[in-house]
């Protein structure tokens, strides 16, 4: 009898048998402790709505009446001033001041038209049009469409990013602090 006890098989089989054991303490445990119903505890669940969320849906687009009528003036003004290159000191006063130190120029350097926002014609702009990509308290992200008039150049609609921030409260002026092309097409390095 003592040799079967001391048995590889029987050493196995204890192993095994201590371990369905703890497996069924456990989940008694568990069932015990999450499936207990007591009116005084308050409700695990914050959702109490039946409609059922799905975790996975993207949040809806923000609407172009969210976006403030300060921004949005701010934003047309900026294009005129420093993406057509018609007001430059205008523009300075619109940048933010991260453009400015993605600029790293004085203002004398920015008043020369080299500066951190791509040049687009405005002159005889046929159209502009945005759309909403983002809109947050002090924060709002356009696309913004610009259509030129007839020219002789080709010259197709483009569109590009601007980016608005209000630093200091609701009071604030709206600044721009982002300005990109929506379509970046790489140019290969010349031979």
């Amino acid at each position: 009898m003592i040799e079967r006890l001391r048995s590889p098989g029987f050493a196995r089989a204890l192993v095994w048998v201590s371990a369905l054991v703890l497996i069924a303490g456990v989940v008694a445990f568990v069932t015990v402790q999450l499936g207990s119903s007591d009116d005084t505890t308050p409700a695990t669940a914050a959702n109490t709505s039946t409609e059922e969320v799905d975790p996975f849906a993207t949040p809806p687009l923000p609407k172009e009446s969210d976006v403030p009528k300060a921004a949005r003036t701010a934003a047309g003004e900026f294009v005129l001033a420093a993406v057509g290159r018609e007001d430059l000191p205008k523009a300075w006063r619109l940048a933010d001041r991260e453009l400015k130190q993605a600029c790293g120029c004085t203002y004398k350097q920015w008043l020369t038209g080299d500066i951190p926002v791509q040049y687009f014609p405005t002159n005889g702009l046929r159209g502009a049009a945005f759309s909403v990509n983002e809109v947050t308290p002090g924060r709002v992200v356009l696309q913004v469409l610009l259509t030129p008039g007839p020219n002789k150049d080709g010259l197709e609609a483009q569109a590009f990013y601007i980016g608005l921030r209000q630093r200091g409260g609701a009071k604030a002026p709206w600044l721009v602090d982002y300005w990109a092309p929506v379509n970046v097409v790489a140019v290969p390095a010349a031979p």
